[in-house]
């Protein structure tokens, strides 16, 4: 099987950094919810943990977004 050593690869999309913080964001809300929610057995941890897995899907959606300068 003959490869072709001058075929370019194309680039790995970097990612941004409102992504990058969106998605650390959530984890850090996410995790101090759910943690409260375990140990205290309170409805706003379960909401907080919520609020930080959806900030985790916002910010891996948006992660790739304005990254390419083409």
């Amino acid at each position: 099987m003959h490869h072709d050593a001058t075929r370019s690869h194309p680039e790995r999309p970097r990612a941004s950094l409102r992504g990058v913080l969106l998605t650390l964001a959530g984890v850090v809300i996410g995790s101090a919810g759910y943690y409260a929610s375990w140990r205290f057995q309170t409805p706003i941890g379960t909401l907080g943990g919520i609020a930080g897995l959806a900030l985790c899907v916002i910010g891996t959606s948006h992660g790739h977004d304005g990254a390419h300068t083409a």
